[in-house]
């Protein structure tokens, strides 16, 4: 492994005031955050899967800080990398590359990195590629924040542009989503990682709901003082997003449950910058890019047909501010009578009723999504 070579970028999500840094994170030296955590993840990998130690020089860290509208982002950030020498070097020679970015920093990442592969200055089919994708977002922030005083406090071009992703025919949004079906179809593996209780980007756009590909693996961060084994909502959430992961419909589910599971912008609860200080959101990165293929022996079985295509489904989206709630429970019915999930999924949607039945919420909010399920006790 002395002779492998790997390399580490970092970009870090937009540039918010001083007044909300405590709730969205401090965007300034996280890129190099990004990197050292994901360099360890590697390590970590290696050492526990393997029983190898890299040597220090096998890693390369390119750590990306420019603040700004998403596509000034990409041609700064563009030519800050291929300027530099030692940086063009040391990607081009790479036998890996690992790319983690954060919320604004996940269509800058795409749109750069499609960039990159289409000059060929990154050659995917010697070099596997690997995006991790924190709170990313997709389909912008949540709707209502937009009318939100703070927001508006710190609104400026970049801020504002955030909520032009909601409209998956914006310019910018088209520009994305071109990007992203670009490296999804040449073979780049993409971990698409929500946050529960995120206060700025709701769950169905940190996964890309509108997205469906092979390449394409989608995951939660929970805090560890909300995590309980016995959830039924944490559970549910965790089952649908196995759903889309085995290439099935979740009928809805992850968009229009998204909203309940919205944190508090004026508390401090984490969410949308605790997700980056999570080393297991990392390790998913060496996991997934080592441990399937090409590279490595194992392969995801998908059920539905279309989902095999290299060609992504990106499906046209628009952010509500409000969401129709009788929705969710045709979502929840969808998903009990969808025969492909009873034949997987059968011992789990029993775990599901059991956890149903057992479930007292506390908080208000809780307590009406309960009411909201009631109807679908008959075929639980």
């Amino acid at each position: 492994m002395s002779s492998k070579r790997f390399v580490v970028i970092g970009v870090h999500g937009w540039f918010p005031s001083k007044t909300v840094l405590r709730i969205v994170g401090e965007p300034t030296g996280t890129s190099a955050k990004f990197c050292d955590e994901t360099a360890k993840a590697i390590r970590s990998y290696f050492q526990t899967e393997h029983g190898l130690t890299l040597p220090l020089e096998c890693i390369t860290l390119i750590p990306l800080q420019w603040e700004g509208r998403v596509m000034d982002r990409v041609e700064k950030l563009y030519h800050f990398l291929v300027d530099n020498p030692a940086s063009m070097q040391a990607l081009q020679s790479a036998d890996a590359i690992f790319w983690t970015t954060h919320s604004q920093g996940t269509p800058v990442s795409s749109i750069l990195l499609d960039r990159l592969l289409q000059e060929k200055r990154i050659l995917i089919h010697r070099q596997p590629i690997c995006l991790l994708a924190m709170a990313g977002i997709a389909h912008g922030p949540f709707a209502y924040l937009k009318g939100n005083l703070i927001v508006k406090y710190f609104e400026a071009d970049a801020a504002r542009e955030l909520f032009d992703f909601m409209d998956s025919s914006s310019d910018i949004s088209q520009a994305f989503h071109k990007a992203l079906a670009s490296i999804l179809r040449q073979g780049v593996k993409t971990i698409l990682v929500g946050s529960m209780q995120d206060q700025v980007v709701p769950l169905y756009s940190a996964i890309m709901a509108s997205a469906q590909h092979p390449n394409i693996l989608r995951a939660m961060y929970i805090d560890g003082h909300v995590y309980g084994e016995d959830d039924f909502l944490i559970n549910l959430i965790i089952f649908a997003l196995r759903l889309r992961n085995a290439g099935l419909s979740d009928h809805g589910l992850l968009v229009h449950i998204s909203d309940v599971l919205a944190g508090n912008l004026y508390a401090w609860e984490g969410g949308h910058s605790t997700i980056y200080e999570e080393p297991d959101v990392y390790g998913m990165a060496p996991k997934y890019l080592f441990d399937t293929e090409p590279v490595g022996p194992l392969v995801r079985t998908l059920q539905e047909d279309t989902t095999f295509s290299k060609d992504p489904k990106l499906e046209a989206f628009m952010a509500r501010v409000r969401w129709n709630p009788y929705y969710l429970t045709w979502a929840m019915r969808g998903i009990f009578d969808d025969t492909r999930i009873n034949d997987l999924f059968g011992p789990e949607l029993d775990r599901l009723k059991l956890l149903f039945e057992q479930w007292n919420p506390s908080s208000t909010k809780l307590r009406e999504l309960k009411f909201r399920l009631e109807p679908i006790k008959a075929r639980l």
